[in-house]
């Protein structure tokens, strides 16, 4: 299979919110307009140069050995003195270079290893010459500037003041004369004495005697915007981390081990977003994505717990929800989109939100992120079944709800509608958030006010599930109101939204009610939550797997057929990997079993196209079978935490798991395809309970599940999704007598 690269020449490292970009030699300078040390989105150090004598050394190999660390291996000096076969000298004696030091004698293996408050760099630099002793000057050029990481990443600044630096004994301090901002960055040597200091430069020299080696170590810290010491709980928070990532669930899958190796991956990636910021309760809250977004997003937080509940159980979401229910809106703030209610939709760290340039300190213009705490909180119920938890959100979800009937739905006809109020805001409010992704059929962008498909699908779902969890605290008759409303909400829905003619609902309707037609991956977001009608699906499904729609690879945002349509656009024509997960399980919910696995064999052949098996955020629309691979949006993110649990939402659908804690009970209803014919849960969590459970694939293509071991009450029972329209009352009875039989 061919492989692609995305960002080639930068390298990542991160941990909460920590992030080193350097190019692929280990450096950051102005080759490469992002690299630097951020914390908090703010760059703390902009130049870092490892030098030789003054010379770059020879780059032998660059590593990413963990999300938080990196690894270099150099030699010096690379005197480029060949003649023999290959790249070797070809008499025995071996050619030095200026200061009379041997070709390749030295070797440097440098790492930087990501912490929460800093980084550190440790350098081991070894003489392999036989007989020569080397002697040689070491440093790294220092500078910083303090700039936004989206400034970095536009190339404009937006704010800006003089760096001050100050030398001492061990070390540079590099302080920003901002009059609101005063960040300051620290180089602190940890290793070997004799260094000189400049305020640009750390350096030492080095005398090596022949097959020896020495050690030599760099901290950088950061500080606070206001230049005080960051808090020593560091250590604590590692152990929250450690602990957390111990507790996961994990995956064997014995007749397909890439497979089981990639969606490991993809969970390690998972377990390196927390942000490990702000109270205890909320330190497992995710950041949404390297190296662009080392924030916290409403909707990709949330969308990544719910995905992966089965395998932390759902922590990472209660982190999640905690933090957010905390930023929830009170107030009436056009300049931050604010409403009562509302939840942010993204919130950002650095200078330009602190001093309020843009609005992302806390910015609530999104709809997406409201409907998915709900709907979130519903997962988690499900997988804990623990009432004190739906209670302790419970406050911002009916608070939500109100928004959604008052705010949300600005004109009284039942439909949501979004509008945009801050002056530096984003216009479109919905699962596509890019200025031109809802457009009429000539191209024409949708004026605001104007709702989208997959809103009103959210809103249903939320209340459906606001229905059962309300259910669950005692408030019958508020169950009752919900569930009448959400089921009002859908018989409406189609009639209004349908579109005879496109076999899909509409993308939109704009501000005089008029439906916006297009043929769009909004539709598998609304299969997904329950709206689409029963008498609307087949077709439904039917026009997302056309060939204008299905590329081989996933979904596309948009039809091949639309004038708009663009295979490497952010939303007409790309194909996004979070929503073929999404798609995947609407699919099975409603029993398309061969379409869900179809799109999920899809997901795991595009992750086998990039290296560590990470898709980038998004990727082109070109179809499979015109090219190797399918191209991606020019400055697409990577990793992007959401793409990373959509594997493990993808294992969700492909065993279908309907966990019911409340009950001790886990429904599954496997249907395993040729290549993947056995996988093991290992202490999946259900309740209190935990247990190992094991799903096969048998000669004659059916599958099967049983619980291997379990601790606590865990009870298994094999049944077909309960909406699922291609079962009968005979596919539920074989179902049951399976369970009793296994």
């Amino acid at each position: 299979m061919s492989i692609a690269l995305i960002r080639p020449k930068t390298l990542c490292a991160w941990k909460g919110p920590s992030l080193l970009i350097v190019n692929t030699r280990g450096d950051c300078g102005d080759d490469e307009p992002l690299a630097g040390y951020y914390f908090r989105e703010t760059r703390f150090l902009r130049t870092l140069r490892f030098e030789v004598n003054g010379d770059e050394p020879w780059l032998c190999e660059s590593a990413s050995l963990e999300p938080a660390t990196l690894a270099f291996t150099y030699a010096y000096p690379e005197v480029a003195e060949y003649g023999g076969g290959g790249s070797g000298q070809s008499g025995d004696e071996v050619p030095t270079d200026a200061h009379g030091i041997p070709q390749r004698a030295v070797t440097i293996y440098l790492t930087y290893a990501v912490q929460l408050d800093g980084f550190t760099i440790a350098a081991t630099i070894a003489n392999h010459s036989s007989r020569h002793r080397v002697d040689c000057d070491l440093g790294w050029s220092v500078d910083a500037d303090f700039a936004d990481i989206q400034e970095a990443q536009s190339g404009k600044r937006e704010q800006n003041a003089d760096v001050e630096t100050t030398t001492g004994a061990t070390g540079i301090a590099l302080i920003y004369r901002h009059t609101r901002l005063r960040y300051r960055s620290s180089l602190e040597v940890i290793a070997h004495a004799d260094w000189t200091i400049t305020p640009s430069r750390i350096a030492t020299r080095v005398s090596l005697e022949p097959q020896t080696s020495i050690e030599l170590s760099l901290r950088i810290s950061a500080s606070t915007a206001d230049g005080s010491s960051l808090p020593d709980d560091v250590d604590d928070r590692d152990r929250v981390l450690r602990a957390w990532r111990n507790s996961f669930a994990h995956v064997a899958i014995p007749g397909n081990r890439t497979a089981e190796l990639l969606i490991a991956k993809n969970i390690r990636d998972f377990a390196s977003f927390p942000l490990l910021e702000g109270d205890r309760d909320e330190w497992l809250a995710l950041q949404a994505g390297m190296p662009l977004y080392p924030a916290l997003f409403g909707r990709d937080t949330l969308t990544a717990g719910w995905q992966a509940a089965w395998v932390d159980r759902g922590q990472s979401l209660d982190a999640s929800l905690t933090r957010l229910g905390r930023l929830q809106s009170d107030r009436i703030d056009k300049w931050r989109d604010e409403e009562p209610g509302r939840i942010p939709y993204q919130v950002r760290r650095g200078p330009l939100a602190l001093l309020e340039i843009n609005p992302y300190g806390a910015y609530y213009a999104d709809f997406a992120s409201p409907f998915m705490f709900v709907i979130a909180l519903g997962h988690l119920y499900s997988w804990t079944g623990d009432v004190a938890v739906v209670r302790r959100h419970w406050d911002t979800v009916r608070r939500i709800l109100d928004w959604a009937r008052s705010y949300g739905d600005r004109d009284g006809d039942g439909y949501l509608e979004y509008q945009t109020q801050s002056s530096k805001g984003t216009k479109n409010q919905g699962w596509k958030d890019s200025g031109d992704a809802i457009i009429y059929e000539d191209g024409t962008p949708v004026p605001a006010p104007l709702g989208t498909c997959e809103l009103q699908g959210y809103w249903f779902a939320a209340q459906q599930l606001a229905a059962v969890m309300s259910w669950a605290l005692g408030a019958r008759s508020d169950a009752r109101g919900h569930w009448r409303s959400a089921m009002a909400l859908k018989k409406r829905f189609n009639l209004d939204w349908w579109i005879d003619d496109d076999a899909c609902v509409a993308l939109a309707m704009d501000s005089g009610k008029r439906p916006v037609p297009a043929v769009s991956s909004n539709i598998g977001h609304c299969i997904a939550t329950g709206i689409v009608g029963k008498e609307h699906l087949r077709a439904a499904v039917g026009r997302l797997f056309a060939p204008d729609m299905f590329s081989g690879w996933g979904i596309r945002t948009l039809s091949t057929e639309h004038r708009s349509y663009n295979p490497m656009s952010y939303h007409c024509g790309s194909v996004w990997p979070v929503e073929q997960a999404t798609i995947a399980f609407g699919l099975r919910r409603f029993g398309f079993d061969a379409r869900a696995l179809e799109l999920a064999e899809a997901l795991f052949d595009l992750a086998q196209v990039y290296p560590e098996h990470r898709i980038p955020e998004c990727v082109g629309g070109y179809a499979r079978g015109d090219r190797p691979t399918p191209g991606a949006y020019p400055q697409a993110n990577t990793p992007q935490l959401w793409n990373a649990t959509a594997f493990p939402l993808i294992v969700h659908t492909v065993l279908g798991l309907q966990p019911v804690a409340p009950f001790h009970l886990l429904a599954v209803s496997p249907a395993l395809p040729a290549w993947l014919p056995e996988v093991m849960l290992h202490d999946v969590r259900l309740g209190d309970a935990k247990a190992t459970v094991r799903f096969w694939r048998d000669a004659n293509g059916e599958s099967h599940g049983e619980v291997v071991e379990s601790r606590g009450t865990f009870r298994l029972v094999q049944q077909p999704p309960p909406e699922s329209i291609s079962v009968n009352l005979g596919d539920r009875l074989r179902a049951l007598f399976d369970t009793v039989r296994h």
